[in-house]
């Protein structure tokens, strides 16, 4: 049943129930957290109320049980799944942590995911792709209207171990890599791709001719400024040998 989670996330998302959001942080070895926050639109609290939030969000929140026991099987921990509530608005608070992105790919809740870690030296590299695996029905896509759309959400931002230098599919900003999911490309059931490079080091090579240019800079500017000095110091000395010279 909960195979399908997703699928009813974005029924909830396109319906202008909720707005979705997933933050990611990741380590060079590919591990890392995903912090999940589902909080009501305004339009929702405006017409079902806190109370009703609660109950819808059960429906396509799995039980922390079966959930927890489910992610122990395969290496995933929940840190934390909770309801809480920020500047009088309630949501749904989740923080998972995972070995590898092979792991977490495994279980139901990202089942709808290709996730890939790649690491080479000094570098490392993601493909992130978001896919419904079923488009929605006619009789769903014609209950919807244009409007609906533009209060609903789906953000996903993800943090390097470094920065990133190159990015398909987002945008990036120093080591972030962010993207606001197109909720009608993911109705007709269409994927999202995200690829992308961070830099993680830099090689030896590197390191040697950076500091070796250092040391040389700092170097010239010391011979610089002694030379200045010495300048600066026989030209005193010759001042004070006229002034002192008997008449």
């Amino acid at each position: 049943m909960m195979r399908y989670l997703f699928v009813f996330i974005l029924i909830f998302l396109i319906s202008g129930c909720i707005r979705y959001s997933e933050e990611w942080r990741f380590n060079k070895n590919g591990s890392g957290t995903v912090r999940i926050i589902c909080e009501p639109s305004e339009g929702w609290l405006e017409h079902a109320g806190a109370s009703n939030w609660v109950q819808s969000a059960i429906l396509f929140i799995p039980p922390y049980k079966s959930l927890s026991q489910e992610f122990a099987r395969v290496g995933v921990k929940i840190n934390h799944c909770k309801f809480t509530t920020k500047k009088g608005k309630p949501r749904v608070d989740m923080l998972i942590s995972f070995n590898s992105l092979a792991s977490i790919a495994r279980t139901s809740l990202f089942s709808d995911r290709l996730l890939q870690w790649r690491k080479k030296p000094f570098k490392v590299t993601l493909l992130h792709q978001l896919s419904t695996k079923r488009r929605l029905g006619k009789a769903e896509l014609a209950s919807l209207d244009d409007g609906i759309l533009s209060d609903a959400t789906f953000d996903v931002k993800m943090f390097f171990p470094g920065r990133v230098i190159k990015v398909q599919g987002a945008k990036k900003k120093k080591n972030c890599v962010y993207v606001n999911a197109d909720l009608s490309k993911l109705a007709m059931g269409d994927s999202i791709t995200i690829i992308a490079t961070a830099r993680t080091g830099y090689p030896l090579w590197f390191k040697l001719i950076l500091s070796i240019s250092i040391i040389i800079f700092i170097t010239l500017i010391i011979l610089f400024l002694w030379k200045k000095f010495i300048k600066k110091t026989e030209k005193s000395n010759a001042d004070t040998f006229t002034y002192t010279q008997p008449l």
